[in-house]
């Protein structure tokens, strides 16, 4: 165990940067108490918590009248910030030292919730006529916790946050504010204020954009739009107006910036929710920009993109016009097979060979279909692994979560970026929404549910081909969990790049982590039999699992320093370490939980055995669902045991991987996963169940 270091008063209060004074001013108010390091009663402070409380509490000076100034400063200024803050999470940060000042130094508790208050109103995620967490969990009781939280704000604070809404002019703050009156008191006048204030926003962003193309983050447009149509249609205030700067948006949006291609398709896919409320010269115009949006990224040879603009080109046309042309479908086809046709890797150029074979099954053209079933049977000649490399494009929404990533991880002391890792819903893809999106494919292109499909190993052999109703529709839903991997996959990649490039990751931090909070910590004795002596205590799975961890964690040190090769070897320890252990834990969470973990199997003759269940049997319980949550579950039947996705557990323990198949974001989700498994409080000793998550 680490042997902790104690500072005296004087010490701490030159570490945090206050008066001595004003440190035991906090004792004796229970904001920050030292400890009795022995019988006499000396009092210090435990540096470890120094170092988490002066990451967490942010103060510039102890004196109340420099603090009076500087809070009524964060009042003052608060105009300026929204017109300068590139991010709108970047306002609620704005009040957090106010808060801390009027806490710890003006000893002034109604002011600090006040404060507290405006940093959960500008922390909020607004999609629609929602105000969404960010962070959502349960206690070590069991009970739910989420930031921000609508029931954490009390009546003052809702006069508070009203009386602000005429001092402030940027459509940015008064959005927020009407919009969270609107939402809280179903106030209809606060309704008609948000509207306008967000057609203000996206007309000020509108200026922004044309002022600084590859700076201004334009996807906020796209949320004040909807915001505002949502609104709108509520309560019958508007409509025409919002509609009009909708349109607007999708026919004129500058062409400089980066995200003109990403705003304008989210833009269109909503106006044909609404379609019929738009005239025909505008679906006229929009499907000039669709084929001019194709051909664009076509060019520049993003052709996933490409495909996007196509569909909703051919959508247009079938939904608003009633036709029912092959120009658009051909083109789609197109594209696959030329992308087939330029990526020569296996794996990729096979499955972008069978969705261009399925686009030319729909067209009713036979003779490519013959022709290309033979390039895919050419292709398993052909197969190339992928690189342990991964290229990114850098766009403006990359750079976005780049910079709110360092800003998050700055401040936050590496427990509490690892109880994020473990809890934070935000880094996986949401099962209910790739259900809907999957759902909402196959009533689009009803075409591609007609055929079996098929998916291949590592060997490039056809180990499952999906053909009833029921695999098929599955498959719809894997497929369409694998688009918003790839997402999710990039975002993942940039967080642990930050927390190794911060310093906030590394062995001796995640196994006390894991050993103070997760399950895995608990201690197991050996007894002897005769005089019940504790021969050996051992916390049995932090030492099996510490070694992949190590190994992990050196890759990730040894890509920052751009040592590839011994990286790529840690990899492979880490990832063949790891992923079978997690079956070990499945299965003796499910244990002590009281769920069966064994099963009986005939041998020849009839005899009957019981064996122990494996992970595929574990994960399709139909249990685990209620046990795990379906975001949890379905991404670990994605990493672990579909053939569909990586099925790592099966390729690893079966030797089907080579050097070149291991793949950093695989060890990225085996450690999410192992995190997560962790964060169920279980009792070893007496097998009772207690299956709360840590906050």
């Amino acid at each position: 165990m680490a042997k902790k270091t104690y500072y005296s008063v004087t010490q701490a209060a030159e570490f945090l940067g206050i008066h001595p004074e004003t440190l035991r001013r906090w004792d004796r108010t229970k904001k920050l108490q030292a400890e009795k390091i022995n019988d006499r009663g000396d009092r210090r402070y435990d540096l470890e918590k120094l170092k988490r409380f002066k990451d967490m509490v942010r103060l510039g000076t102890d004196d109340k009248e420099v603090a009076r100034k500087k809070i009524d400063d964060s009042l003052a200024s608060l105009d300026s910030i929204a017109e300068d803050a590139k991010y709108e999470f970047t306002m609620g940060d704005h009040f957090r030292e106010a808060r801390d000042l009027s806490y710890f130094i003006l000893d002034d508790e109604r002011e600090r919730d006040r404060f507290q208050a405006l940093i959960n109103l500008f922390s909020f995620q607004v999609k629609d006529d929602e105000f969404k967490s960010k962070m959502s969990g349960t206690d070590e009781n069991g009970k739910y916790w989420a930031f921000p939280n609508l029931e954490d704000f009390s009546k003052s604070d809702f006069t508070y946050i009203r009386s602000l809404l005429p001092k402030y002019k940027h459509p940015r703050i008064k959005s927020r504010i009407a919009h969270f009156l609107w939402i809280t008191e179903k106030d209809h006048k606060m309704a008609q204020t948000a509207i306008t204030e967000y057609l203000k926003v996206v007309d000020w962003l509108h200026i922004e954009v044309k002022k600084d193309p590859e700076g201004t983050s334009a996807f906020e447009i796209v949320n004040a739009l909807r915001s505002a149509y949502i609104l709108a249609k509520k309560i019958k205030h508007n409509i025409n107006e919002v509609n009009q700067s909708i349109a607007n948006t999708i026919l004129n949006f500058d062409n400089q910036s980066e995200s003109r291609w990403a705003v304008t398709h989210r833009l269109i896919e909503f106006a044909l929710e609404n379609w019929k409320e738009y005239g025909k010269d505008f679906w006229e115009n929009t499907v000039k920009i669709c084929k001019r949006m194709a051909d664009e990224q076509e060019k520049k040879n993003n052709l996933y993109f490409a495909r996007d603009f196509l569909s909703l080109g051919e959508k247009i046309e079938r939904l608003v016009f009633g036709l029912q042309g092959k120009n658009w479908r051909q083109k789609i086809a197109s594209s696959f097979e030329d992308e087939a046709n330029a990526k020569k890797d296996g794996f990729v150029q096979s499955d972008l060979l069978i969705k261009a074979i399925t686009e030319y099954k729909t067209l009713g053209n036979q003779k490519k279909v013959e022709e290309l079933e033979k390039t895919l049977q050419e292709s398993k000649k052909n197969l190339k692994f992928q690189t342990f490399s991964q290229t990114m494009d850098l766009t403006d929404w990359v750079k976005q979560i780049r910079e709110q990533f360092k800003a998050l991880i700055a401040k936050e002391s590496k427990e509490q970026l690892l109880v994020r890792l473990t809890v934070d819903g935000s880094i996986l893809p949401k099962y209910e929404e790739v259900k809907k999106q999957a759902e909402k494919m196959d009533k689009e292109f009803p075409l591609q549910s007609l055929f079996s499909h098929s998916v291949f190993d590592s060997s490039g052999n056809m180990p499952r081909k999906y053909d009833s109703e029921l695999e098929k529709k599955y498959y719809s839903l894997l497929r369409q969990y694998q688009f918003s991997l790839i997402t999710y996959e990039a975002m993942v990649k940039v967080l642990f790049e930050e927390l190794i490039d911060a310093g906030k990751l590394d062995l001796e931090s995640v196994i006390k982590y894991m050993s103070d909070h997760l399950w895995y910590g608990k201690e197991y004795e050996l007894h002897d039999s005769d005089t019940k002596e504790v021969l050996l205590k051992s916390r049995k799975w932090i030492d099996i699992l510490r070694p992949g961890i190590r190994a992990y964690l050196t890759t990730l040190e040894m890509i920052k320093n751009n040592n590839v090769e011994e990286a790529r070897t840690n990899l492979v320890l880490a990832i063949d370490s790891l992923t079978p252990k997690i079956e070990g834990l499945i299965r003796e969470f499910y244990e002590t939980i009281g769920k069966p973990v064994d099963k009986i199997k005939t041998e020849r003759g009839g005899k009957q055995v019981t064996e122990k269940k494996g992970l595929d049997e574990l994960l399709r319980e139909p249990y685990a669902g209620e046990i795990f949550g379906n975001d949890l579950l379905i991404l670990m039947k994605y990493v672990l045991i579909e053939l569909g996705g990586y099925n790592l557990r099966n390729n690893v323990s079966h030797a089907l991987m080579f050097r070149e198949n291991y793949l950093l974001n695989y060890g990225h989700w085996i450690f999410c996963i192992l995190l997560r498994i962790g964060a169920y409080q279980i009792s070893i000793s007496t097998g009772k169940t207690a299956p709360n998550k840590i906050s």
